[in-house]
């Protein structure tokens, strides 16, 4: 999230909001007219609201508290309704309109991936931040979608959308975050792709002749580690592929925790207060995080300098004690350390206490399974 005076924001839905108003006006740049600009862009608009009235119908289930509700994400099933939710209205758009909507998703998606970093390698090249290979393979995605947008038929429309899966497999297995489910989907559209629109024998050509020279570039550099950065050669600070500032504080107990205590482990730095809604939102869900995972520690630092009574914060964490490392910033250093101007905000650490992912607002069990799986 981004923190705008007491509001928070998240990034990923401020960039995702940010596109479509571009996306207006580019629609508008190539004359389609009103009804068809809000046909096309009013499919991402209410997806986006499937996936929050969604959420805060799943998070009022799970809670019983509206005021709790609304912070909530959702997980897998509201993303899914809004999926089915989008696919619907597309099933029901205008023909001559698909090709302006496929444009629509990779513009939405090339802001996405632009905007959020991911560290990864591939094919054993230099260490750099995966998005932005992918990047610019979604780059010439819509290129290659921008000729066709005017008269979109089957075959161009299945070709993007087996290309868009490529991209998406790619860079899962870039991350290290690659399933059989991925592969299996991937193959079905490609199998799909070729059955019902048959490639060029030139397209099978330069596409057999990209794989060969990936394959033999793979084979002739030296093998190296595939780690995007290592504690000798990352800095300190507060974004993805730096270390944090260490800290000690308090438990509960009153025994002192030392971050570097956990180097070796992968461990989610978690700051919350007991006032703030969000933080009592995902707290459950890092609980049940946090009692199946035994390969991850989470560290819940309590920013004290902000609660009203100490003593709630004791209170209100006390069921998860047994879950989480509890500690607690009575004198606000370590919260003027990690620049804590929203709540919560979490950090994710691998084993060399380098920084890998990080959030400013509520997060779920889900968000930790991908970041850490």
């Amino acid at each position: 999230m981004v923190a705008i005076g007491p509001l928070n924001i998240r990034f990923d839905l401020l960039i995702f909001l940010v596109s479509l108003g571009i996306l207006y006006g580019i629609f508008r740049f190539l004359g389609l007219k009103s009804k068809q600009r809000e046909a096309v862009i009013g499919t991402w608009f209410y997806g986006f609201l499937a996936w929050k009235g969604s959420a805060i119908v799943i998070g009022l289930l799970t809670t019983r508290d509206i005021s709790l509700a609304l912070y909530a994400t959702g997980g897998v099933w509201s993303q899914w309704i809004a999926a089915v939710v989008v696919l619907w209205l597309v099933y029901r758009l205008d023909r001559d309109l698909l090709g302006y909507w496929m444009l629509s998703g990779l513009l939405i998606w090339l802001g996405m991936t632009l905007a959020v970093p991911v560290y990864g390698t591939i094919l054993n090249l230099s260490d750099q931040p995966i998005h932005l290979w992918s990047a610019i393979l979604i780059l010439l995605l819509l290129g290659t979608t921008w000729r066709w947008m005017h008269e979109p038929t089957r075959g161009k429309i299945l070709w993007t959308v087996c290309g868009a899966s490529g991209i998406w497999l790619f860079n899962s297995y870039a991350v290290g975050q690659i399933q059989w489910w991925m592969i299996v989907i991937a193959l079905v559209l490609f199998g799909l792709t070729v059955y019902l629109a048959r490639p060029s024998k030139k397209v099978i050509q330069i596409s057999v002749g990209v794989l060969v020279v990936l394959a033999v570039v793979n084979a002739v550099l030296p093998e190296k580690a595939t780690q995007s950065v290592t504690t000798e050669t990352a800095s300190t600070g507060l974004n993805i592929g730096q270390i944090p500032p260490s800290f000690e504080l308090q438990r509960t107990d009153g025994s002192t925790f030392d971050l570097t205590s956990l180097r070796g482990q992968r461990v989610v730095v978690n700051f919350w207060a007991s006032w703030c809604p969000p933080c009592r939102a995902e707290m459950p869900d890092m609980a049940a995080f946090a009692k199946e995972r035994d390969d991850v520690t989470i560290v819940a630092v309590n920013t004290t300098t902000s609660e009203r009574d100490p003593a709630d914060a004791v209170s209100f964490v006390e069921p998860y004690e047994d879950a989480f490392t509890v500690v607690y910033d009575r004198d606000g250093q370590v919260g003027d350390a990690y620049r804590i101007q929203a709540m919560p905000t979490t950090y994710v650490l691998d084993e060399s206490g380098v920084i890998i992912a990080k959030q400013f607002g509520a997060i779920d069990k889900n968000w930790l399974d991908a970041q850490l799986n």
